[in-house]
């Protein structure tokens, strides 16, 4: 195969999300946040985690997140990442909208 029918091969198969990911729940200490994948054309999820104030959080790469003192005052994002099985390299990332500022 020629090295631009690789090319053009693994471009047409590149992953991409068609709805973004979503969060639901209520942005305050205590409150379990559930993440929703978005819709994923070409892949599947490969990863996903949560962000404070857009620097993710250790250990929080569930599809829910039990909100903790130290988010208050930031917002919440989740961040999955999508992976395609014909080429590892093919992958894409999507952030969801911020939720509230957290509260106490």
């Amino acid at each position: 195969m020629s090295r631009s029918a690789r090319r053009s091969r693994g471009f047409m198969c590149a992953p991409a999300f068609t709805v973004a990911p979503s969060i639901t729940g209520t942005a305050q200490v205590g409150q379990t946040l559930t993440g929703a994948s978005g819709t994923v054309r070409n892949g599947s999820v490969s990863a996903r985690r949560w962000l404070r104030g857009g620097v993710a959080i250790a250990g929080a790469t569930a599809a829910t997140y039990v909100v903790q003192a130290g988010d208050v005052g930031a917002k919440i994002t989740y961040e999955v990442t999508a992976a395609n099985s014909l080429n590892s390299a093919n992958t894409v990332k999507a952030v969801s909208a911020e939720t509230a500022t957290v509260i106490a």
